[in-house]
């Protein structure tokens, strides 16, 4: 049986946060341990930034909920704070309303951060 699409998204999903585990240590917000990389467009409103290393935000399990929560303005006006307004306005320019995505550009996604992760891997 052929594998479906869901199959190779979440393969992606988890090399780009493997990739974060590598890369970070920390919360960008607060300092404390990182726990997982935070789409700053979320992933359900821009597809296109899904794998966009420049929309992804190292952070805490605690900031993490707070994002999703009441405190979540006060937080993301934090990352803003931390990263820029250059930074916001040019992720911004970035967003696309539709981005095609089929097993062949999860496969594409898939062997870059494949790459990027042995690279990272090969250097510590």
């Amino acid at each position: 049986m052929p594998k479906k699409i869901s199959y190779f998204r979440n393969r992606a999903d988890k090399l780009l946060q493997e990739l974060g585990r590598l890369t970070y240590d920390k919360c960008l917000i607060c300092g404390r341990a990182y726990s997982c990389l935070h789409h700053f467009m979320p992933k359900s409103s821009c597809s296109a930034l899904r794998y966009e290393w420049d929309n992804l935000i190292p952070i805490c399990s605690s900031c993490h909920l707070g994002i999703h929560s009441n405190r979540g303005a006060s937080l993301i006006g934090k990352i803003i704070g931390i990263k820029g307004q250059d930074w916001f306005d040019a992720l911004e320019k970035k967003k696309i309303g539709y981005l095609k995505t089929n097993i062949t550009y999860y496969n594409d996604v898939i062997k870059r951060l494949e790459k990027v992760t042995k690279k990272i891997c090969q250097t510590n």
